[in-house]
Formats: structure tokens, sequence, C-alpha cells
């Protein structure tokens, strides 16, 4: 009796969830509040914060995160990008598209198109810090040393 409950409850919440992420112009079941870019000699260190919907939070716990990070990385949009921790709530990535410019300890982080629109992005270097809000795209790219 009590395996079948479950089995049903399980059930129940991946059908919950499949129509959370196939709704039009939904976020799905991830949505991301909050990205920081903090740009360092040759990478960038990029924290996430998002909300997972309740229901969906549950089929994770059950089977694993891995669809949680495809999502996240689909988001975000990142070529080159390593996922150093990863919770329910946030993330910490390691983006690989610098490229240094003039060899004189300059560094490039090209304009980039996010997948999705974004509350809040916050870009700091050891010089200054800018924030953007409800962007989808960073227009230009940064040189920073």
């Amino acid at each position: 009796m009590k395996i079948g409950l479950v089995m049903l409850i399980g059930y129940f919440l991946i059908l919950v969830s499949q129509s959370y992420a196939a709704t039009p112009d939904s976020e799905g079941y991830l949505r991301i509040e909050s990205v920081t870019i903090s740009l360092m000699p040759g990478y960038a260190d990029v924290h996430v914060e998002y909300e997972l919907e309740d229901a969906f939070r549950v089929l994770a716990f059950m089977f694993g995160e891995n669809d949680i990070k495809s999502r996240l990385l689909q988001k975000l949009a990142f070529s080159n990008v390593s996922v150093l921790s990863m919770n329910y709530t946030a993330a910490d990535l390691q983006v690989y598209d610098v490229q240094p410019v003039y060899g004189d300890g300059l560094y490039w982080f090209p304009a980039h198109s996010f997948g999705c629109e974004i509350p809040e992005v916050v870009i700091s270097t050891n010089l200054s810090t800018e924030k953007y809000e409800n962007i989808s795209a960073l227009e230009n790219g940064i040189v920073y040393y």
C-alpha cells in the first residue's frame, strides 16, 4: 500500500514538473534570480542564485541534480564552463572564455547572450563593479586587468 502511494505521488510530481517545463513563455521549473560575475586573470568566477519549483525539488532530491545542471547551463549559455559546486538554490561556476589581450596583463571577457532574461547581473573587476537589471545579453565585452 505504501509503495503504491509513493509511486502515485512520484508519478503525479513527474506530470506536474513536465507541465511546468512545457508551458510556452515559461521559465520552467528553474528560475534564475541573480548572476554575479567576478572577472579574474584568465577566467571568471560566476555565482548563480536560482529558485526551483517545489514539485521538481522533490524529484531532484529523489533522482539527482543532472537535469538541474543541464537546464542551468542552457540558460546561462556559457560555452567553456566548469561547475565547481551546486545545490538546490545556487551554483558556483568557472568560465574560461576570457582571453588575454596585448600580453600586458589585460584580459577580455567577450560579449555574451544568456539563454533567458536575468533579473540581476553584477560584474566586478579589481577596479569596478557594474550592476544590470533584466538583461538577456551583455552587449559589449569588458577589458580588465
